[in-house]
């Protein structure tokens, strides 16, 4: 037996109230992450351009390298925590 048809438009509208709900999360969650990105990167390169400016060699090379290991790592991180977050979702 179908259901009646005030019943079906009222759980097609909730339907619909849900996913907009959804890829409104799911745009946020990447937004974040794309600015989280942004932020180790300008991290990584300000450590970087930290390291080309100091008068000591061996600590230029370790701010160059921290510089390097803080951007990439950041980066890294922050996108698997995202592919995480993500499957929790049930976005991927």
């Amino acid at each position: 037996m179908p259901l009646p048809q005030e019943i079906q438009e009222e759980l097609e509208r909730k339907r619909r109230e849900e996913h907009l709900q959804a890829e409104r999360d799911s745009f946020w969650a990447h937004v974040r992450t794309a600015l989280t990105c942004v932020a180790w990167s300008v991290l990584g390169l300000a450590f970087m351009g930290w390291g080309l400016h100091t008068d000591d060699p061996d600590l230029g090379q370790i701010a160059w390298k921290g510089g390097m290991v803080v951007g990439y790592a950041g980066i890294l991180v922050t996108l698997i925590r995202a592919h995480s977050k993500a499957k929790d979702r049930g976005d991927v």
